[in-house]
């Protein structure tokens, strides 16, 4: 069974040189992918350009807009329906409503653009027939407490019918994790989780290999 990781930031266009984009670096998926190839698994890693260099041992490719991710993420799971997908991509909730063909003249006093809302990636992953495992990420607003992180989880779980969700809350993107599905285990260190997470997909994906023993 092949795992797909989703990872970094979409860049959606405004004209031929400049685009909207997110505060992601892409290192968790990275890390997420790197740890299943240690384990064995038929890892493909679909990332932004920052995502791909940090992942360059993991086979994969690069994305760009928001749409372009949906595409490439749609043809993965038509091709690959028993997968797992880890959807750890930071996607943008808006792009141009008109984007320019050519470059803006800069030098302006003002600039008004116009965004619209681009479409929910996570919502359709299932639709595309996906019975495989399926894992989502949430990032809340900064000052969320855990029980609210666990109820927004919830609801993010249910509506993109995936089977567990990585969700933290920004500010404190390092500590208090949480891996939400039937049940809720928090975690006080990110790579803690992540660990965590490796391990429940190396179990769906039924890898018994070992992680390597650490060198004395």
């Amino acid at each position: 069974m092949q795992a797909l990781i989703v990872a970094g930031a979409t860049r959606n266009p405004i004209d031929a040189v400049r685009y909207i984009t997110a505060r992601s670096t892409g290192r968790t998926g990275v890390a997420l992918a790197a740890g299943l190839l240690e384990r064995g698994a038929d890892v493909y890693l679909l990332g932004s350009p920052e995502a791909r260099l940090r992942g360059a041992v993991v086979p994969g490719e690069e994305f760009g807009s928001t749409r372009d991710l949906m595409e490439r993420m749609e043809a993965w799971v038509t091709t690959h329906r028993r997968g797992a997908v880890v959807h750890a991509a930071a996607v943008g909730d808006y792009e141009l409503a008109q984007p320019g063909a050519d470059k803006i003249p800069s030098g302006r006093d003002r600039l008004e653009l116009v965004l619209v809302p681009t479409p929910k990636i996570a919502d359709q992953v299932r639709e595309w027939g996906l019975v495989g495992p399926y894992v989502t990420f949430k990032a809340a607003p900064p000052g969320t407490e855990v029980a609210e992180l666990e109820q927004i989880a919830r609801r993010q779980l249910h509506r993109t019918r995936s089977d567990l969700v990585f969700a933290n809350t920004l500010g404190r993107l390092d500590r208090d994790v949480l891996l939400v599905d039937e049940s809720c285990r928090r975690y006080s260190k990110r790579s803690h989780a992540i660990t965590a997470l490796v391990d429940w997909l190396a179990d769906r994906l039924r890898i018994s290999s070992p992680l390597p023993a650490p060198r004395r």
